[in-house]
C-alpha cells in the first residue's frame, strides 16, 4: 500500500509524530525511540519508510528512518505472542546492531530486560529469528 512518506514534521511526541504531505494531508504514525532520535527539527522536510497494519476497522502506520530498521519490525511481528507494539518497544530498547548481537549470541537476558518481555517470548523471538537471519 505505502513504501515511504516524504513531507514536513508537523508533531513529534513519543511514540507519535505527523508527517503533512503534498496536498495538506497529515499523517499520523507510530515510531520507536530509534526513529525519534533521528528525526529533522518541527516543521522541515523528513522521509520515512512505512508500515501499513490493519485491525478491525482501524488503519495504522509505523515509521521507521531506514529500510533495515523496518524489515526487523516486520520479522518481529510475524513472531506469535509479538504485536506491533511490542516490536516497538524491542526496537526502542535496542539499537539493530544490539538485536543482531543479541539474536546471533541467543541471549535472553538482553531481550527480558525490555518490558513486556518474558523469557518464553525471548525464546520465541531468538529462535524464529535466528532462522530466518541464518545464525
Amino acid at each position: 500500500m505505502f513504501n515511504h512518506l516524504r513531507g514536513l514534521l508537523t508533531n513529534k511526541q513519543p511514540p507519535f509524530l505527523v508527517i503533512e504531505v503534498n496536498g495538506g494531508v497529515g499523517y499520523y504514525i507510530q515510531a520507536p525511540l530509534s526513529t525519534f532520535k533521528q528525526l529533522p527539527p518541527l516543521n522541515e522536510v523528513v522521509h520515512l519508510y512505512v508500515h501499513v497494519s490493519t485491525r478491525d476497522d482501524s488503519l495504522f502506520l509505523y515509521g521507521f528512518t531506514c529500510e533495515a530498521e523496518r524489515q526487523l519490525f516486520r520479522s518481529l511481528i510475524r513472531v506469535s505472542g509479538v504485536g506491533p507494539k511490542l516490536a516497538l518497544s524491542i526496537l526502542s530498547a535496542m539499537e539493530l546492531t544490539t538485536f543482531t548481537q543479541a539474536t546471533q549470541t541467543k541471549d535472553v537476558s538482553r531481550l527480558t530486560a525490555i518490558p513486556g518481555i518474558g523469557k518464553k517470548i525471548a525464546e520465541r523471538i531468538l529462535t524464529e529469528l535466528s532462522k530466518e537471519l541464518g545464525t
